[in-house]
């Protein structure tokens, strides 16, 4: 299991380094490595600029072999930790990501939402998004090209906000606004006239660089870096 956290140092900061300095800094965090001393993992840092660095922690799964007087199975006490890791500030390494994306039909009388995954594409219409859920929440992260469309699932998906990588934030972050989809869809040649074209579309842009309308190109962060 990896689990991972974003932290600040205005000093360098090394893996030899890492744990005095979560000790000292980051108490919350490293409480959650002192709760569970017995497991033994590693860290890894990577610097990202601006003083901040990408710390992560990663445990064999042997290593939950340890609990197992304590919990039934390895899988169970690896949720456990994972579910005390994300209350201290850290969070699973994502893996996989789902695609979403939603619209009103042009009355505006009815939703429609859209999912990308490995299986392929999958809409649903407003009466039928807890189906879309069940499928959604087994993605560690979800990628959406606008913050506005999560407002859509808030209800049924409540954590989602925590669990989003919105491309028009992270280009918004790097020149200060963000074009619409649909302008993109016209630099890359996508069209996104329909659900599906935007799904496509919004999975290109995790290929860096983005290019922008006005030809500025934009590089995002990796969809799985920590989410701030």
């Amino acid at each position: 299991m990896e689990i991972q956290t974003l932290v600040e140092s205005k000093e360098e900061l090394t893996k030899e380094k890492v744990r005095e300095f979560l000790k000292e800094h980051y108490p919350d965090r490293y409480k959650l490595i002192e709760n569970w001393e017995e497991l033994k993992g590693e860290f890894e840092v990577t610097p990202l600029g601006d003083d901040k660095y990408l710390v992560i922690y990663s445990i064999p799964e042997k290593e939950f072999e340890k609990e197992l007087g304590i919990f039934q199975s390895v899988g169970e006490a690896m949720g456990a930790f994972l579910s005390t890791a994300l209350e201290h500030g850290w969070e699973e390494v994502p893996k996989s990501y789902v695609i979403y994306h939603a619209e009103f039909t042009e009355d505006r009388n009815k939703l429609i939402a859209g999912i990308k995954t490995e299986e392929g594409v999958s809409t649903y219409d407003q009466l039928k998004l807890e189906e879309m859920m069940k499928k959604m929440v087994r993605y560690p992260r979800v990628i959406a090209y606008s913050s506005d469309v999560l407002t859509y699932i808030k209800d049924l998906y409540p954590d989602i906000h925590t669990k989003a990588y919105v491309i028009a934030r992270e280009i918004a972050k790097a020149v200060g606004s963000a074009p619409e989809l649909e302008e993109l869809g016209k630099v890359y040649g996508v069209d996104t006239s329909t659900l599906e074209g935007k799904l496509n579309l919004i999975e290109k842009l995790l290929q860096n660089p983005v290019k922008l309308p006005d030809g500025r190109e934009v590089n995002l962060r990796p969809y799985w870096y920590p989410l701030e």
